[in-house]
């Protein structure tokens, strides 16, 4: 494999390749799909940061949900077995996650369809990367790179960016959303074999999620933070993160699909 055709794997895999569009839909019973990852493959990237990511090589309903805490064997995907994976999960952060065209037209949509009370809207994702052992400091800056944006390194952190601002505001929610955990994603198995080929054994799986943080001007009822919740992901394929991740082994409970 030469390298160019490597650049465009990994760019494909991690950051995105082939962006799906985040605009929201004009009809809301379409909305989720045209919200979540991996929905519209021919349309044009205009949800995402126009910034792709190169990799350099010589990729309204109640909420029930309980994550779990440490981790000791997860279901893989393909041969169906246990196998055993990382006792340590670390995190990164990356901003934005949706462009300042695609958050207003998200915060228009939950004004709209929430409540008026919703005055403002920010969004991040973070990297949930499982690890067989702790990475030297050399190799934390190599998957920092690898994750980062190479004429914005800032927007790449090892602590949440909407953490620091949910505390300047008495009236500011996170929710944050992801796949479920009982499968490995193909996004993750991809991202895993990246890393590795990258120098990176210790990396043996990564998962998306993305975090909302809304702002209000005064507080909002639960059913209303719910509805957000519900709005922002497939209850089919994936869930709401109540806590920070500790591990991948998960006693969330699927929401029921109604």
């Amino acid at each position: 494999m030469t390298t160019s055709a490597w650049d465009i794997t990994a760019t494909e895999f991690l950051q995105g390749f082939h962006r799906q569009k985040l605009a929201l839909p004009r009809h809301f019973s379409r909305q989720t799909n045209r919200l979540l990852w991996g929905t519209l493959p021919r349309q044009s990237p205009a949800g995402y940061s126009d910034k792709s990511l190169r990799l350099r090589s010589h990729n309204p309903v109640n909420i029930k949900v309980v994550v779990s805490g440490d981790v000791s064997s997860l279901v893989n995907e393909d041969s169906g077995k246990f196998q055993e994976v990382a006792e340590k999960l670390i995190h990164l952060y990356r901003v934005p996650f949706l462009q300042d065209s695609a958050t207003a037209e998200l915060l228009k949509l939950v004004q709209t369809k929430i409540s008026n009370q919703i005055i403002g809207l920010k969004t991040e994702q973070c990297f949930n990367i499982g690890l067989s052992s702790d990475l030297s400091s050399d190799k934390l800056s190599v998957l920092k790179w690898v994750l980062g944006e190479t004429y914005e390194p800032e927007s790449l952190g090892s602590k949440s960016f909407l953490d620091e601002e949910k505390r300047k505001s008495l009236d500011a929610y996170i929710i944050e959303v992801g796949p479920q955990l009982s499968f490995t994603t193909a996004w993750s198995a991809n991202a895993a074999s990246i890393c590795q080929a990258c120098g990176l054994p210790e990396v043996n799986r990564m998962e998306r999620s993305r975090r909302y943080l809304f702002y209000a001007n005064g507080s909002l009822p639960d059913n209303h933070i719910n509805a957000f919740a519900s709005m922002v992901h497939d209850r089919m394929t994936e869930c709401v993160y109540v806590e920070k991740l500790s591990s991948f082994k998960t006693s969330i409970v699927p929401e029921e699909v109604q």
